[in-house]
């Protein structure tokens, strides 16, 4: 019932993901992690989805958990992340799957949905943005940054944990939690991670939205400060097939901090589709 694998991506990189498969024609969901996280960061929603008859494959990006790390800067574009994303539905779904990304994994597959409109049947947006959060501004502002960034790039270390997050430890953390995040960058390496946030920090895919025609669902959390309510309500505004759900008292790190409400209204959203 539960199997984990991995696939040779496009540029050979090594794509891990892990299998929860029932018999009953009810949607399977894909689920997305953010950056720095892995696949079992969605443990406690795809325990409450299963028991619920859902099945779903959780997939580790590249550069995070158990997957490939390739040292190529341009390795880390966010299209490498959805063209991996459209192999693995291709290889492993019969028919289209509920896409479910959360923040970096969101915008994965904003651009994976627009780029290949049917190989989705819904899109489930949690806490993102079309482009990076408030403060590549100020990188963009100040040449010096970027060619700081620049500099550590070079020199960072590709080493890393190996393994899964235990994020239990995690849970009713702030957007801005230090032990978090040094945690992830330890877990997916300083190289990998840098090389990420450049690739990301001139990002900007508006003009994809408009072609986003399958049923959305965007979730919100109202205490966000990395992507606060008003972008929600901008991407609902931009995603013509799209509903929009506030979760009050909830901030970024909602897949770790409310697994059953978010789990509610992925249920409520996949009766309906």
């Amino acid at each position: 019932m539960r199997h984990s694998d991995s696939f040779k991506s496009f540029d050979k990189t090594e794509i891990y993901y892990d299998t929860w498969k029932v018999d009953r024609k009810i949607p399977t969901f894909l689920f997305l992690h953010g950056m720095g996280g892995d696949l079992t960061a969605w443990n406690k929603e795809r325990t409450i989805l299963f028991n619920k008859g859902y099945g779903s494959i959780a997939v580790d990006l590249r550069g995070h958990g158990l997957s490939g790390r390739p040292q190529e800067h341009d390795a880390y574009k966010l299209d490498a992340f959805a063209k991996d994303i459209e192999l693995l539905i291709k290889k492993q779904f019969k028919i289209p799957p509920v896409v479910i990304g959360h923040c970096f994994g969101g915008m994965a597959a904003m651009l994976l949905i627009a780029d290949h409109p049917h190989i989705a049947k819904a899109l489930i947006l949690i806490d993102t943005n079309y482009k990076s959060p408030f403060y590549s501004e100020l990188f963009l502002k100040h040449a010096s940054l970027i060619q700081l960034l620049h500099l550590f790039m070079r020199f960072a270390p590709s080493n890393h944990i190996r393994g899964h997050i235990d994020f239990g430890k995690f849970q009713n953390t702030a957007d801005y939690d230090m032990s978090r995040i040094v945690s992830d960058i330890a877990h997916v390496s300083l190289k990998s991670y840098l090389n990420i946030v450049d690739n990301v920090l001139t990002y900007n895919g508006q003009d994809l939205l408009k072609k986003i025609r399958i049923p959305t669902l965007i979730i919100e959390g109202l205490n966000d400060s990395v992507f606060p309510p008003k972008v929600a309500q901008e991407l609902h505004r931009r995603i013509i097939t799209s509903h929009l759900k506030f979760i009050p008292g909830a901030n970024h790190i909602l897949v770790l901090n409310n697994p059953k409400d978010l789990c509610d209204s992925i249920n409520t959203f996949a009766q309906q589709i």
